[in-house]
């Protein structure tokens, strides 16, 4: 239980730091009442999307006055990421009721696991490490991305300064502001403004990321944890049949089937939370990966190419771990079923083969992640994001040509 604890606590640390938390007292409260209680998060989100509608100005300006192609695909990373986001926040923000629900259930569910089962501590201990190390090394590439566009300006500045003699002020994102912000006077202002946004979309991204993950590894380890259980009680009734001895296959079967249904629940709870953040997850990253990819293409000066390449590692991972965990859901859920067929059901009796059939057929029909309804989140899904990333990269490479 104190494992599963620090993991969330994990969470809220990264949710507390964009002024986020997980409500447990949440009933279904009105979403005027969420901001009340979250009002850092709504005044940093207020602040950030400023700086956000900043970005969408200058894009709107550049089409309509004629920018290059390089500085529209030099925005579009960064402002699908924060566009990534807005989204994320606020379907955590409307569903914190769901949210509340799944993280007390999930808690009930892995109290069940008994502490002398030590077969099933150490599948748990494999995939909670599988976790820890995926949080950790998104987390290195939203610190390393962060920190190479804060460093950026200064080493833009620092060589034209050395190569013409005039010193330069650059910001680490182009943003349309109403007045000059290169003055030297609002450039610091405007300068830790920007990074400060950067750290509100990174943090509002891997916050709910590693949310996301954790509850996938939570209730994959459920439902290993029934397959175990399901293998043994078929077992266990096999050999009170041979023994002669009387058996509770009834009841122990039923305790299954409702822990069973538990899990299930907690997917779905899933699937309500994220389905619609999923969606637009597949879609920036699909922009994310093509822009970031072309951008390492066309860019020249090394300092600026650094970013773009923690951009294009993010798309990939983040993507990646997004259809992976999903597809963990998918044959966890459908290994139930197998687990019942590799049994030893042909030496049950008739009646307990009936329930057991049961469990067989519903666990044909995998418990499912999608991108509200369009398409499963899984790692045919990531083939499929993949291929159309490259179909937009061959477009910008062929008018870029």
């Amino acid at each position: 239980m104190l494992e599963f604890e620090g993991y969330f606590k994990r969470i809220n640390k990264f949710w507390k730091l964009i002024g986020l938390s997980i409500d447990y007292d949440d009933n279904n409260t009105p979403m005027v009442q969420r901001l009340r209680k979250h009002w850092m998060c709504f005044i940093n989100f207020l602040s950030f999307n400023i700086l956000v509608m900043g970005e969408v100005t200058w894009v709107i300006r550049g089409l309509m006055y004629g920018v290059t192609l390089w500085e529209i695909t030099y925005i579009i990373p960064c402002l699908s990421l924060c566009y990534l986001g807005n989204f994320k926040v606020y379907f955590i923000l409307r569903q914190m009721h769901h949210v509340s629900d799944l993280v007390k259930t999930l808690r009930r569910l892995h109290g069940s696991i008994k502490e002398s089962d030590e077969e099933m501590k150490d599948e748990a201990k494999k995939w909670l490490l599988f976790l820890i190390t995926t949080s950790n090394l998104t987390l290195v590439l939203f610190i390393s991305g962060a920190a190479e566009f804060a460093v950026s300006p200064f080493v833009i500045s620092g060589s034209h300064y050395y190569s013409t003699g005039e010193f330069k002020l650059v910001l680490p994102f182009i943003v349309w502001y109403p007045f000059d912000p290169y003055d030297v006077r609002i450039w610091p202002f405007a300068y830790f403004y920007q990074l400060w946004a950067a750290w509100v979309a990174a943090f509002s991204v891997y916050g709910s990321d590693c949310f996301f993950f954790t509850c996938c590894t939570f209730i994959q380890i459920q439902f290993l944890k029934l397959q175990r259980d399901m293998a043994r009680l078929v077992k266990d009734v096999t050999r009170d049949r041979e023994d002669g001895t009387r058996n509770t296959f009834k009841a122990d079967l039923i305790e299954i089937v409702n822990k069973h249904r538990e899990v299930m629940r907690c997917v779905d709870l899933l699937e309500t939370i994220f389905s619609k953040c999923s969606l637009i997850n597949v879609m920036t990253s699909s922009l994310i990966i093509c822009a970031a990819g072309f951008n390492l293409m066309v860019i020249k000066t090394l300092i600026l190419v650094a970013p773009f390449a923690a951009f294009l590692t993010f798309g990939f991972s983040q993507t990646f771990c997004h259809c992976y965990y999903g597809d963990n859901i998918m044959r966890s859920s459908m290994g139930v079923g197998d687990a019942v067929y590799n049994s030893r059901w042909y030496e049950t009796g008739a009646a307990e083969r009936k329930y057991l059939l049961i469990v067989l057929l519903r666990s044909q029909k995998p418990c499912r992640l999608t991108a509200y309804g369009f398409t499963d989140i899984n790692l045919r899904a990531y083939t499929r994001i993949l291929s159309t990333s490259w179909s937009y990269f061959a477009l910008l490479q062929q008018m870029y040509s």
